[in-house]
This record gives C-alpha cells, sequence and structure tokens, in this order.
C-alpha cells in the first residue's frame, strides 16, 4: 500500500491540536483543583473562574474535533453498517464522511456568525471583561479545519487508502 496523499495534513494536525487539547484539558483540572481548595479554605469562588473554564472547555473541544474526525472517532451506530459489504459500505462510509464535511462547515459558519455578531455588540465576559468573538472565530476555523479532516478521510477512502472503519488507523 502506496503512502496516504494526505500524510503530512493529518501529521501536522496531530502535532498542531493534540498538545493544545492537552493543555487545555490539564488546565482545567488544575483551575477545577484549586476552586475547590479556594472555596473550602478562603470560603469563596476564584473570580473568572466559570469563565476561564468555559473557554478551556470550548478550546478543548474544538481542538480535540479535528484530530477526532481525523480518526474517525465519532460517536458512531454500526448495526446496520455491518450487513453492507464491498461497494456499499465504501459507499456509506463516503457518504457519511461527505455528511460530516457539510455539517462541520455549517457549524463553521454559524460559528463565525455569532463571532461577527458578538464581535459587532462588543460582548466581553461578565468578570474578567474578556472579548467573547476571538474564542468564537477560533473555534470557526478549527470546525472548518475539522471539515477538511472529513473530506481527507473521504478522498483517502474512496483512493483505497483508509483503513476499514472498525479499526484504529495504523491497524489496518
Amino acid at each position: 500500500m502506496k503512502a496516504p496523499a494526505g500524510g503530512w495534513l493529518r501529521a501536522a494536525t496531530e502535532r498542531a491540536f493534540a498538545p493544545v487539547a492537552a493543555v487545555c484539558l490539564c488546565a482545567m483540572m488544575a483551575l477545577t483543583f484549586i476552586e475547590v481548595v479556594w472555596r473550602y479554605f478562603l470560603d469563596t469562588p476564584v473570580t473568572g473562574g466559570e469563565e476561564i473554564q468555559s473557554f478551556l472547555l470550548g478550546f478543548t473541544v474544538f481542538t480535540a474535533l479535528p484530530l477526532v474526525t481525523r480518526r474517525e472517532r465519532h460517536i458512531a451506530m454500526r448495526a446496520l453498517a455491518g450487513l453492507l459489504k464491498g461497494r456499499a459500505a465504501l459507499t456509506q462510509r463516503a457518504l457519511v464522511h461527505a455528511g460530516t464535511a457539510l455539517g462541520l462547515t455549517f457549524l463553521g459558519f454559524l460559528l463565525f456568525d455569532q463571532a461577527q455578531s458578538l464581535r459587532e455588540g462588543g460582548t466581553l465576559t461578565n468578570f474578567l471583561d474578556l472579548p467573547v468573538a476571538p474564542a468564537a472565530y477560533v473555534f470557526a476555523v478549527l470546525a472548518w479545519v475539522a471539515a477538511v479532516m472529513a473530506i481527507d478521510r473521504m478522498v483517502a477512502l474512496l483512493r483505497g487508502e483508509a483503513a476499514p472503519a472498525d479499526q484504529p488507523e495504523g491497524h489496518a
């Protein structure tokens, strides 16, 4: 089997987004721990802790989205997919990738539109007065990156470079 054409894209995505998602998740855990200790000993919440948690959650989810899409690890129902063989299974997987790409592209446009509204309204967080629009723009771009990953997986599938749906990449 020849090397996948989009291998550099997949590797770059992994190198760029996996550490960011891991750092955000670790920061969320650390902040939660600090908040619990802070509330126990000082009987007061960390100022802006919930806002920071919200941003970290968004960055964790949206930086992981391209990785999940790249590895085809979305929540899936394979009850009926097991009945499909050969060309029917290939068609079904290609249609799923195409639908995923369309859905993520649409989500990106909705997020971008929301970011525009937030920017125009000058929306800030309640306690820390952080602008909300930049995060929404980043989330839109990450949704589009995930859509590109879905298209990349579809192209790899149609070229015969993709692993079977039920096997992790590299174990085909």
